[in-house]
This record gives C-alpha cells, structure tokens and sequence, in this order.
C-alpha cells in the first residue's frame, strides 16, 4: 500500500489571515509574467 504524505495546505498564518501554498504559486507565477514582459519590451525587435 502506498502512503501518501498529506502537507499543510496553509503555508503560514499571520493572526486571522491564511495564506495558502496555492496563492503563493499564482503570486509567484504572475511576478514571474511581469518580469518577463518588462524584459522583452526592453528588447530590441
């Protein structure tokens, strides 16, 4: 039989506000877009 761990899905807490690991990730992945957008207009054609 396989075990499967079951993480925390909150990542940490600070007094009533949870954030979670999926809000990290679209943080993370939205910071990530606007860097990228900032490079490539850099850019010349």
């Amino acid at each position: 039989m396989l075990i499967h761990p079951m993480p925390d899905p909150i990542a940490f807490s600070i007094g009533p506000l949870q954030v979670h690991w999926y809000g990290l990730m679209y943080l993370l992945a939205f910071a990530q877009f606007i860097a990228l957008g900032r490079l490539r207009i850099k850019q010349p054609h």
